[in-house]
């Protein structure tokens, strides 16, 4: 008898912990290809970039992420909501043969640009946003030439064979196949 109030303890205690587990669905995801221009001083510049935009809800209990350490140097949370996208092989080789590097490479942060919330509380959703610069859209110094329309439509049609990846203080949290999305 005293074996089995152990073990309905022991569930009890195990559900009533990983109920406090914060967790996150994906809501939505998208990808576009995007012309913007930039201008500094007289010069502007026109470029193509590859856009994700996605909506994540914390279904958890407890706070997603956090704002309080500042990191001064990229002016994001260093304790917040981060990001990014792990290319399946296709992809990968899709981004090296169009653009000459692998452009999801993490840890070189070729061109990218990114926006979301640092923390999600309970039951909040929030919008989050990569951006991958592709090229110039005129011959330019500071940037090589775009990939082709057929090229960048290549891209984009492949752009959801990869996983997202949702990191908070350098650990994941979460993770969700791109090509399952609705």
């Amino acid at each position: 008898m005293s074996k089995s109030i152990f073990s309905i303890l022991f569930v009890v205690l195990l559900l009533a912990g990983c109920s406090n587990t914060p967790s996150v669905e994906i809501i939505s995801g998208t990808v576009e290809i995007e012309k913007n221009n930039l201008v500094e001083d007289s010069d502007e510049l026109e470029f193509v970039n590859l856009h994700y935009n996605f909506v994540l809800k914390n279904v958890g209990r407890k706070d997603l992420g956090g704002d309080k350490r500042l990191n001064d140097a990229t002016y994001d949370y260093d304790d917040g909501i981060k990001i990014y996208i792990e290319p399946s092989e296709k992809l990968k080789a899709i981004s090296e043969e169009l653009i000459g590097i692998n452009i999801y490479d993490k840890e070189k942060n070729y061109g990218t640009g990114h926006t979301g919330l640092p923390v999600l509380k309970p039951n909040q959703e929030g919008e989050f946003s990569l951006d991958f610069v592709l090229g110039a859209l005129k011959d330019n110094e500071q940037l090589k030439a775009a990939p082709s329309s057929e090229q960048l439509e290549k891209l984009k049609e492949n752009a959801m064979d990869a996983t997202l990846m949702v990191m908070v203080e350098d650990e994941t949290i979460a993770q969700f196949d791109l090509n399952n999305l609705e």
